[in-house]
């Protein structure tokens, strides 16, 4: 065991402000800026640092002096014990006239000893591992991954059993370093070293499964997790959400939403999640009832409408939903440019050309100061081979601040700009 207190050169049970003092400088003296290329110095330095760092905390010098004591009561004994002891203990067996008794006694002794042996070492192993793992939470704080997975490897070195340790680990492979594989074989030691089954451990280690595409692995520790946490929402929300994104497995999404929806109606995130996952299984009924009671819930009901087709076009790819929704804004509001231009983009998405063209004439009559409209219909008549057009609008796209560059349209348009 090292002993911190003669790694800074003062005297065992010193003060906090001995070894404070005595800390700064032995730091000075074998810092590595002051000894590059020196392995020797450097060793030194994180040996007085580490001592430093127990002894400077109130809880782990008190935890480190009970240990030190123990470990120097027992070499004491061992090493320094009075002959005269010795003595009397040969005295004692000599007379002694039971043999079995002595074997016994001396059977008990040895006993004892081993298993104070066994509890101290014990002792020691927990304090390091944890004070390797308190120290890795202090890297995690300040961002230094890199040393706080050296920290945790120490901890777990010192105690292999140490779950929390094992799931922090990977937590850091995984989120940090890219390494879901290292991960994953953290987890599985945190959940085979768990006292209790932790649903964390198995969510965390589920959403590890879907990074490396392991659908089966995933939706049993999802279906665990959930289990455990007795479907908490938060638990059962990001599993879902997991389902959703990761493994796109809408339909189990689609059971956890309607749960949730069982134990709390009155969040719209959830009748919201359902729908877009409803609309990806082009479930467009039940998507659409899902998002008019989350317009209805919403304060501001167009923003939100806005909202959802985004997603639809943008996310879900449901053109069809997009356009429905699309249409309730346009009755509302007929003579807003915005939505005709947006009617205009989900029908050529559509392939439908003419309705597309026709929606985006209708956005440039309401409003004709949107330069990105005449970009557009520039570019849409210069493929459909009307290059007069198509010509006009480039130019006023221009006398509207369009300083966007299109070789051919630039190159066929210059002459009649410049005549004109």
């Amino acid at each position: 065991m090292q002993n911190h207190y003669t790694t800074l050169g003062i005297p065992e049970l010193a003060s906090q402000e001995q070894a404070k003092v005595a800390f700064k400088r032995l730091a000075v003296e074998y810092h590595p800026d002051k000894n590059p290329n020196n392995p020797v110095a450097e060793e030194l330095f994180k040996q007085i640092n580490e001592a430093y760092q127990v002894l400077s905390n109130p809880v782990m010098k008190q935890q480190y002096d009970t240990t030190l004591r123990f470990v120097y009561s027992y070499s004491y004994y061992v090493n320094h014990r009075p002959a005269e002891a010795d003595q009397n203990f040969k005295r004692y067996h000599e007379q002694t006239k039971d043999p079995k008794n002595t074997n016994l006694f001396s059977t008990l002794i040895s006993i004892g000893i081993i298993v104070y042996m066994f509890l101290l070492v014990n002792s020691v192993h927990n304090f390091m591992s944890r004070f390797h793992y308190y120290q890795a939470l202090q890297n995690i704080e300040i961002k230094e991954y890199d040393t706080a997975i050296d920290e945790l490897s120490y901890a777990i070195g010192y105690d292999k059993s140490f779950a929390t340790a094992y799931f922090l680990r990977a937590k850091l492979y995984s989120e940090h370093f890219r390494f879901p594989t290292g991960a994953l074989k953290d987890y599985t030691k945190a959940i085979e070293n768990a006292l209790i089954q932790e649903s964390d451990f198995y969510l965390e280690r589920g959403i590890a499964y879907g990074k490396i595409n392991e659908r089966e692995g995933a939706i049993t520790d999802f279906s665990t997790a959930l289990d455990l946490s007795k479907y908490e929402q938060k638990t059962a929300q990001e599993i879902a959400d997991e389902y959703y994104k990761s493994l796109k497995e809408y339909e189990l999404a689609i059971e956890i939403y309607t749960t949730l929806i069982g134990q709390d109606s009155t969040k719209s995130i959830y009748y919201e999640k359902r729908a877009l996952a409803y609309a990806n299984l082009q479930n467009d009924n039940l998507a659409q009832k899902d998002f008019e009671k989350v317009v209805q819930k919403s304060e501001n009901q167009t923003e939100k409408r806005v909202e959802i087709i985004a997603k639809l076009e943008n996310e879900v790819k449901n053109y069809v939903l997009a356009l429905k929704n699309n249409f309730i804004l346009i009755n509302q509001y007929p003579t807003e440019s915005n939505f005709h231009y947006t009617r205009s983009n989900l029908f050529f998405k559509l392939n439908n050309q003419e309705k597309g063209m026709e929606n985006l004439d209708i956005a440039i009559f309401y409003n004709d100061g949107k330069k990105e409209y005449y970009v557009q219909r520039a570019k849409l008549l210069l493929d459909l081979q009307q290059p007069d057009k198509a010509c006009k609008d480039w130019k006023k796209a221009r006398e509207l601040g369009n300083t966007i560059k299109n070789t051919t349209l630039d190159f066929f348009c210059f002459d009649e700009l410049d005549t004109n």
